[in-house]
């Protein structure tokens, strides 16, 4: 949160950063980031109320909020339900807010931290690796997308892990149950009917393909 600052005027002809017209020599002004302002032109992007000698908030293309319309339009953690204020550490996943403190394993509690892997439940919950049943998970956090060659995919028999967990489909994130083939790709599972071109939906049984991002794309799409 900034406040609305004045300063000592600037001895070449200055233009207003938000009408661009030209400051005469008894104009008032603000400034902001070297930025000067009519005191009119110097207001809230929700309300249009000035912000001179207020409290601010800078938002994104040149914009500003004012104090009170911040708090009213701040994003409510899905958690607790609480407004999450800026400037306070937060997630998002799937257009949800959370605040960081309150993203965290169903089943343990433990706060899932920024870049971990974590297993959404499909109702609102989410689990750590270490408590889901499932060997892979949703990504949260930077976008990871290895470069891998084309190679073949396998049908294979589902397998578990030591721990018993079964794999979940990197595509549609449903498990791949036990009683059931699934397609392989290096080290993820798919269900065969997931197990398509990303770009020309063929179906990759016996067919070179590499990973794209979180799609798979056979080798002549690639």
């Amino acid at each position: 949160m900034s406040g609305g600052p004045t300063t000592n005027r600037p001895l070449t002809k200055t233009f207003c950063e938000s009408c661009r017209k030209a400051f005469t020599p008894r104009d008032p002004m603000q400034i902001y980031q070297d930025r000067y302002y009519h005191p009119q032109c110097f207001c809230c992007s929700q309300c249009g109320n000035t912000l001179a000698g207020r409290p601010f908030y800078p938002k994104p293309n040149n914009q500003f909020q004012c104090e009170n319309c911040n708090n009213t339009l701040a994003p409510i953690c899905c958690m607790c339900n609480q407004k999450i204020p800026s400037g306070t550490t937060a997630k998002r996943f799937k257009d949800r807010h959370y605040h960081s403190d309150c993203f965290r394993c169903c089943k343990c509690t433990a706060v899932i931290p920024d870049g971990h892997n974590f297993v959404d439940m499909l109702d609102g919950r989410y689990q750590c690796l270490t408590c889901s049943k499932h060997i892979t998970g949703m990504y949260q956090g930077k976008e990871h997308a290895p470069h891998l060659e084309n190679i073949y995919g396998e049908i294979t028999p589902v397998q578990c892990d030591q721990a018993g967990r079964i794999p979940i489909c990197d595509k549609c994130t449903r498990p791949v149950t036990g009683d059931e083939d699934a397609f392989k790709h290096d080290t993820r599972y798919y269900h065969l009917d997931c197990a398509r071109c990303n770009r020309c939906r063929k179906k990759l049984f016996k067919v070179p393909c590499r990973k794209l991002g979180s799609a798979l794309v056979c080798h002549t799409c690639s």
